[in-house]
């Protein structure tokens, strides 16, 4: 069915592009600028239809082209971490699997989205190793419960990436490529080729990229990405619009390093995985009026992922922790088809503006697990359907006050109904100056399909498990003084996650099953901060406190998770600060520093005992060089200072790193 509806996307994509003329626009476009001040930044992520960002009401951040292209980094875990509340957790060390953690929440709390597209997989999964930036226009972070627009998995946030979208006139070429090394192993490339334009009713955009990283360990990652994306945008009439997009991620990967660290045991020559995304999407928008309008969008993923390892021929009884030494193969492939529908009605009256939305969404997913080697080869499949229905409003009261309601009503298929409220309020008190903001919502996240069917002589599966849920609700305030050359963000924000999904023993037999259990509790304090001194230099700096607890460790170890201390792998601060200046008209720099504050974690990353790791920080520092109009240069390098510090227990960080890399346009 995949291959299928890609089909008739692709078909229908090609179908717009025939409708373009051949007319050429001329190329009007100038080389963009740094603002100087802040302006406000219009957000599709988050609500259901796209608005100011300061009237959103929940904690928001973006990522513009602009300043993606000032720090060059390959991936795009590196150029989330510059944004508050965000911590991406390199358990294996740098190079290998890693999760995104918004406010202390678990792997499976964010909810991850390519033009709209979900690639969590099922129950919220999600591993950023080796996801890269290529053809992205923005990415945008909305903090907080927002399973009322996205469903499951949206408990702790929601990360968007963006194709670029083309703008009309000829083809504009973009050339880039850096490599280079760090001071212990380490050494990579990347490059990328990307062209966007468009002519009469037709905008395009496309791009294609390869990265490499050998890695920082005696035994290499030789972590492999490769990236295709294209993006066509039509207007056939004022009242029609498609846009369709489509994405195809490669990565293949070495993984060295074993759950018990980088040397405590040997490292690991024989243990890999590789991983194929494929996603697409079709918007159809038709608005019979200025204040009507309608979208259909049909969308579909594909997550096939392998991993393998053989015998090492370790002896096991060396070593005082386990270590795994099998023959051990997995395939795993997720199939995910998704149509919703959703139409929005404005109204205003005098300065007010009230826009009401409503639609429906219907999923189905499908996962086939192979398993071979040591424990046996078995396969097994399974499905499920779900659907939901949802509301939204937001009225803008003049300028003073911003309001943001609406709801969801979701099931998927063996479990209960879920309704995921959520609301917000904006209230700018002295305009221009001084704003308030106000938000409270529900989320919650599905099992995973194995939790939920799995059957076999270990497990039961259990039919009357519920999904895990969270309420949360944040204060913050918005402070813009000196005529809007500053900004100033104070946030706090409390959740709680209940029924969590734990396996445990099943009474009077030998197997386990998946029961709700337990339940955790975490809060912060968010504070960003941004500053223009003139228009050739700027500063910026946030910073997280994060307070996490077990409040019930029902089904879990007691001594590695005690009720009232803190969750493993999340840090107690997180927090960036920059300082970007333009030396010349040819020559700017960007120094930027992270802080990492004390974190527990476990001894054999999963499991083992508590250990706390030291507090860090590290510098790092881009150069750049506008050679001409048409070609720059940069130096990026990482860890200046060659600070030694942990990702998790016994496995370093990144040492000192530099990147040389030039881009090219036409």
């Amino acid at each position: 069915m995949v291959r299928a509806v890609v089909g008739m996307q692709f078909a229908a994509i090609v179908a717009v592009s025939s409708i373009g003329v051949a007319q050429q626009v001329p190329d009007s476009a100038k080389a963009d600028t740094l603002a100087p001040r802040l302006l406000p930044a219009v957000i599709v992520t988050g609500a259901v239809v796209p608005m100011i960002q300061s009237q959103f009401g929940f904690a928001s951040a973006v990522l513009d082209r602009e300043d993606l292209a000032s720090e060059p980094t390959a991936y795009a875990g590196r150029a989330l971490t510059r944004s508050a509340g965000i911590w991406l957790d390199e358990g294996a060390g740098p190079g290998g699997p890693a999760v995104l953690r918004l406010r202390g929440g678990e792997e499976p709390y964010t909810q991850l989205l390519f033009d709209g597209v979900p690639i969590n997989i099922n129950g919220g999964f999600l591993d950023l190793q080796g996801l890269t930036l290529t053809n992205v226009e923005r990415v945008e972070v909305a903090r907080g419960p927002h399973s009322a627009r996205y469903g499951s998995s949206a408990i702790s946030g929601v990360v968007q990436l963006i194709t670029r979208q083309g703008r009309l006139g000829p083809p504009r070429f973009e050339f880039s490529a850096d490599g280079g090394r760090a001071t212990r192993q380490g050494g990579q490339a990347r490059s990328e080729l990307a062209v966007a334009g468009g002519a009469g009713i037709l905008r395009y955009s496309a791009g294609l990229g390869v990265t490499y990283n050998r890695g920082v360990y005696d035994l290499p990652h030789d972590l492999r990405s490769e990236d295709a994306s294209i993006r066509l945008d039509a207007t056939p009439s004022l009242a029609w619009s498609l846009t369709g997009t489509f994405r195809f991620m490669d990565l293949d990967s070495k993984l060295p390093v074993r759950d018990a660290g980088a040397t405590r045991a040997p490292l690991d020559p024989n243990q890999r995985d590789d991983r194929q995304r494929i996603l697409s999407s079709l918007v159809v928008g038709f608005a019979p009026s200025a204040s009507w309008s309608h979208h259909l969008t049909a969308s579909v993923f594909r997550d096939h992922f392998s991993y393998e390892d053989r015998h090492d021929g370790l002896d096991p009884s060396q070593y005082p922790f386990f270590v795994f030494d099998f023959n051990f193969g997995l395939r795993s492939v997720l199939d995910r088809e998704r149509v919703e529908y959703l139409a929005t009605k404005e109204f205003q009256a005098g300065g007010s503006r009230i826009a009401w939305s409503y639609g429906g969404e219907l999923q189905w997913e499908d996962v086939t697990d192979d398993q071979s080697g040591d424990f046996g080869d078995s396969r097994t499949e399974f499905d499920r359907a779900s659907r939901a229905a949802f509301t939204e409003v937001h009225a803008q009261v003049g300028s003073a006050l911003s309001l943001l309601g609406g709801g969801r009503v979701e099931h998927f298929q063996g479990l209960s109904t879920e309704f995921l409220p959520r609301a917000a309020v904006v209230v700018s008190l002295v305009p221009q100056l001084l704003s308030l903001r106000a938000a409270a919502g529900r989320a919650f996240k599905a099992p995973n399909l194995q939790q939920q069917f799995l059957e076999n002589p270990f497990t039961e599966p259990n039919p009357d498990l519920r999904p895990e849920t969270s309420t949360s609700w944040e204060l913050g305030a918005q402070v813009s003084p000196t005529g809007g050359r500053s900004s100033i963000g104070l946030g706090y924000f409390r959740q709680r996650h209940d029924n969590l999904i734990r396996t445990v023993a099943l009474e009077g037999t030998t197997k386990q099953t998946n029961q709700n259990l337990g339940r955790t509790r975490s809060q912060g304090i968010e504070v960003e901060l941004e500053r223009w001194w003139t228009d050739r230099w700027r500063t910026g700096a946030n910073v997280t406190w994060l307070k996490t607890e077990v409040m019930d460790n029902a089904g879990l170890p007691a001594d590695q998770y005690p009720v009232g201390e803190r969750l493993p792998a999340v840090p107690s601060i997180t927090g960036n600060g920059f300082v970007d200046v333009t030396l010349s008209p040819a020559l700017s720099a960007t120094v930027r520093g992270m802080v990492v504050g004390e974190q527990v974690v476990f001894s054999e990353r999963f499991a083992g005992q508590r250990i706390t790791l030291d507090p860090y920080a590290v510098l790092g520092m881009t150069l750049r060089w506008q050679t001409s109009r048409h070609a720059q240069f940069h130096l990026r390098v990482e860890n200046l200072l060659d600070t030694q510090y942990a990702t998790a227990f016994d496995r370093p960080g990144l040492p000192l790193t530099a990147v040389l890399g030039f881009r090219l346009t036409n």
